[in-house]
């Protein structure tokens, strides 16, 4: 079984002239995977292509009503999840509450930052909290507007570089300042490989070591009860990068169990079987690529394989 995790649909009516039209294409979707062998596509709301001035609530209601019929409708083929603000208020966190306990969604789709709040913000503790107790995965993925956008307006680096850069930044923040010593069994997967967390256990874990010399600089607060590297390990990262040294990196840094595979497709129009070749083409065992394909997923999502 392949089992795709990281994909975006939309409802319709959040039509906007400048969206891929393929977020609304839940037939091309179906087509896609035909071709590419793929048995399920996971999708969630990344904030990304929202109305713009829309109330954030009704964004959520709006997107979970959606995730619902559409995971209903095609039961074997999409699965949906619940689209949430971590610094939302009481009324927000009813409704990712209820699109899990009530619609039976499988896990929560978040941004690793809102108008540059970050998940280490104390205003995300409610959240996390509730999180831990639905005990579901949450999906990390970078916003349109990341830290930096100001130096990236060439060559869509918000994109290409920005987002990334993004979703390093967050997960580096929320370990440092305790986020998993405080929610510990908390399932969190980052997209695009994690950004550049992969390559950065060495580097914080230096950090870590020195932190008690000032003429460093300060490392401050001091929160963590271990090395950096062992709340890295916790995360899960996919596998969207279309280059497998970073897969490979990727299963060396947090073990071939928290690796999953996904394409970003919808909305990046690249042929989904590039994707799977992507995971194929790493060199590993073809037992660990069918974990990466599928087997972590079915483990993670709570799905019979």
């Amino acid at each position: 079984m392949i089992i795709d995790c990281h994909a975006h649909l939309v409802p319709k009516s959040w039509f906007h002239p400048k969206s891929p039209k393929s977020i609304f294409d839940i037939e091309g979707v179906l087509e896609e995977q035909q071709k590419a062998g793929v048995d399920i596509t996971v999708f969630g709301n990344n904030w990304i292509r929202t109305p713009e001035g829309a109330n954030p609530l009704e964004i959520v209601k709006e997107f979970n009503a959606f995730a619902t019929e559409t995971t209903a409708k095609y039961p074997k083929r999409l699965l949906g999840l619940a689209s949430s603000i971590p610094f939302g208020d009481d009324r927000v966190l009813k409704e990712t509450e209820r699109a899990v306990r009530e619609y039976g969604l499988r896990g929560i789709m978040i941004g690793s930052s809102v108008n540059g709040e970050y998940l280490d913000s104390p205003r995300a503790v409610p959240f996390f909290e509730l999180a831990m107790d639905l005990n579901v995965p949450l999906f990390v993925h970078p916003p349109r507007i990341t830290i930096g956008a100001e130096k990236m307006e060439i060559f869509r680096l918000p994109e290409m570089l920005g987002r990334p850069f993004d979703t390093t930044l967050s997960l580096t923040r929320f370990i440092l300042m305790g986020g998993l010593e405080k929610f510990p069994k908390l399932k969190m997967v980052c997209a695009h490989v994690g950004g550049a967390l992969p390559m950065l256990p060495g580097r914080l874990g230096f950090g870590y070591e020195l932190r008690k010399d000032m003429s460093f600089g300060p490392w401050e607060p001091d929160l963590l009860t271990r090395p950096p590297a062992s709340y890295i390990q916790q995360l899960y990262f996919d596998t969207v990068c279309l280059h497998p040294p970073a897969v490979l990196c990727a299963v060396q840094t947090v073990g071939v169990d928290h690796v999953l595979f996904g394409s970003d497709f919808p909305p990046v129009p690249i042929p989904l079987k590039r994707s799977v070749d992507t995971v194929r083409d790493v060199s590993i065992s073809a037992e660990e690529k069918e974990k990466i394909l599928g087997g972590n997923a079915v483990k993670l999502l709570g799905l019979s394989g």
